[in-house]
């Protein structure tokens, strides 16, 4: 206990320590002062964090647009014919070379396409729909875990895909089959969730 000296009636010295109040009013301060810390500064150290993991979240969601954008609009497309191509303008689809777009129902992978395979077989937008990957399961269209100095670039990332019609391009889902939306939820691992969405039409 800090001593403070005091001269006696006698003219000799003496030591005295804190009263108990003078040590409850020093612990009252510091305590207060301890809250104002807490409160004020230590949630800015993780608040810090944020930015960095936006823009991974912003990099990664990019990496996935481009992908999805680079593939066919739709799986009934044939070569340089696109699905609901009315190519003798009869108002129907179903004569020779002709196809209609996949029903807004259907959109997501056609049997035996997988995009965790070891090379993604994905071929059209429409593939990507539902396609969920979760903390430490993101990878690239080759099926790698992507890394850096052997870290997992996006542990605690996860991401879901949605792609509907929305020939409006109004945002919201329609049957309008001349437009796809494609929209990206990437959850951050501080639970923050950033979407991110394109569209992709039919040509």
């Amino acid at each position: 206990m800090p001593a403070i000296k005091q001269k006696t009636a006698q003219g000799t010295w003496a030591q005295r320590g804190f009263t108990l109040i003078e040590l409850i009013i020093g612990m009252v301060v510091f305590a207060v002062a301890l809250t104002l810390v807490t409160t004020l500064i230590f949630p800015q150290a993780g608040r810090s964090v944020d930015p960095i993991m936006q823009v991974r979240a912003t990099e990664l969601a990019a990496t996935l647009l481009r992908e999805i954008a680079a593939k066919s609009y739709d799986e009934n497309g044939i070569g340089s014919i696109r699905c609901n191509d009315d190519l003798n303008d009869d108002g129907d689809f179903d004569d020779n070379g002709e196809s209609s777009c996949t029903p807004a129902g259907n959109l997501g992978p056609d049997a035996g396409e997988s995009r965790d395979a070891t090379a993604s077989n994905f071929d059209d937008v429409d593939d990507y729909n539902g396609l969920t990957q979760s903390a430490g399961q993101i990878r690239n269209s080759l099926g790698e875990v992507l890394q850096v100095a052997g870290q997992n670039l996006y542990q605690g990332f996860s991401y879901t895909i949605r792609v509907v019609y929305d020939g409006n391009t109004d945002g919201v889902a329609d049957n309008d089959q001349r437009t796809k939306l494609i929209s990206i939820k990437v959850t951050t691992p501080g639970q923050e969730t950033l979407v991110f969405s394109t569209y992709r039409s039919n040509y």
